[in-house]
């Protein structure tokens, strides 16, 4: 029977407590807890705020990570700004029957200020990937037309052109109508087989102006085994329609038309044009390539070439740290000898630097720096925090010396 006891024999209020020992409250916190802990969470929050603001201002004040105002002025020391590429077009030109007359390219020196290069490549010129021998221009279009075209020629450049046009007698005539008839001189008569047997003689010898609907015939009349008299024929007259278009307002000699080729002429009419032939000599039913002619050309004609694999070669951050902008056409030239993409231009952020370097902030890099400071006779600095925009980043200092 119970006797208000629990079964380890105590009574159950001193058990459990009575009810009002359980109420009864916990005593109060001292005042230095009351006020002290808040006190320090205080100090540790604006000390946190102020060690959050050093930091910050460190860091915006370091070399490293500094901010700077944008640099608009091109002569400026600290100017940078990404290549725009330079803007080039491969022109292929057929006859009546589709087959390959001619291949011109055609690249601007300057989007604003005009002139520009046309590079004349013969529809004899050796190339590869053919199905048969001999392998030429001419040969690779019959097999697959003007992508394979422009595919051996810009391999064999070594660089890309931004766009292709294709021209047949018809988009001649409309192209040079809108200009007077070039002029050629020729040394001697151009004679053609009729289809009955009979010699007739296309154009006469001495001077002959071309009307516009006879420049295909003319750009690939065929009178020699080697093709070099065309190629000078296929030169004159380019010189003399080039000349034309620059006369008063290039845009007035060319057809009204909203198309790439047009605005293209319109630009490099408007500076110096050069039209080359030179890099070709004859071999048998081919025409070959001085490599070392062509290269040193193609540098000259494309002060920002379009890579043919984008990604596959180092990029390169050029920066002119001598304080002399006669230095800046040299210094691409030579870097892109060196078989690099050129990625950004631009100024060191002060000038007098002595030493030309090539600075590299991933070691998977060091192969190229070394290989492109030997040629540049430069030093090779390892530094992390150089600017990630490229692979490469080029000083040119007082010590750097132009090719020849």
């Amino acid at each position: 029977m119970s006797d208000g006891r629990m079964d380890d024999g105590l009574p159950e209020e001193m058990a459990h407590g009575s009810p009002s020992e359980r109420r009864r409250p916990a005593p109060p916190l001292s005042a230095g807890w009351r006020w002290g802990f808040p006190a320090v969470v205080a100090v540790l929050v604006l000390w946190s705020g102020w060690l959050l603001m050093d930091g910050l201002g460190t860091i915006l004040d370091s070399e490293e990570g500094r901010t700077r105002e944008a640099v608009t002025d091109q002569s400026a020391p600290g100017f940078e700004a990404f290549v725009e590429q330079t803007w080039s077009m491969l022109v292929v030109t057929e006859d009546a029957a589709g087959e390959l007359v001619q291949v011109a390219v055609i690249a601007a020196t300057d989007r604003t200020g005009g002139g520009g290069t046309v590079l004349l490549v013969p529809s004899e010129a050796s190339a590869s990937g053919c199905a048969a021998q001999p392998c030429r221009l001419v040969d690779r279009h019959r097999e697959g037309g003007v992508e394979t075209v422009r595919a051996s020629v810009t391999e064999l450049m070594g660089v890309g052109v931004t766009g292709t046009a294709l021209l047949t007698p018809t988009r001649w005539e409309n192209l040079a109508g809108a200009s007077p008839a070039v002029v050629v001189e020729l040394p001697g008569d151009l004679v053609a087989t009729a289809a009955d047997g009979t010699s007739v003689v296309r154009f006469p010898a001495g001077t002959v102006a071309v009307a516009p609907a006879e420049v295909v015939d003319l750009l690939g009349f065929v009178d020699d085994v080697g093709g070099m008299d065309r190629l000078a024929r296929q030169r004159e007259w380019w010189t003399g329609w080039m000349g034309q278009i620059g006369v008063g307002d290039p845009a007035a000699n060319l057809p009204a038309l909203d198309l790439d080729l047009v605005h293209l002429l319109v630009t490099v009419a408007t500076g110096p044009v050069r039209v080359i032939t030179s890099p070709w000599a004859v071999d048998g039913s081919s025409m070959v390539v001085d490599g070392t002619a062509l290269d040193d050309l193609v540098v000259a004609m494309f002060p920002f070439p379009v890579p043919l694999v984008p990604g596959r070669l180092p990029t390169v951050r050029l920066l002119n740290g001598t304080g002399d902008p006669s230095l800046d056409a040299p210094a691409r030239e030579a870097v892109l000898r060196a078989g690099v993409e050129l990625a950004v231009v631009g100024n060191y952020r002060h000038d007098g630097a002595i030493q030309t370097r090539v600075i590299h902030r991933d070691p998977a890099q060091a192969e190229a720096a070394n290989a492109l400071a030997a040629l540049l006779g430069a030093g090779v600095i390892f530094d992390e925090m150089a600017s990630p925009v490229a692979d490469l980043t080029v000083v040119i200092g007082a010590d750097f010396r132009p090719a020849g």
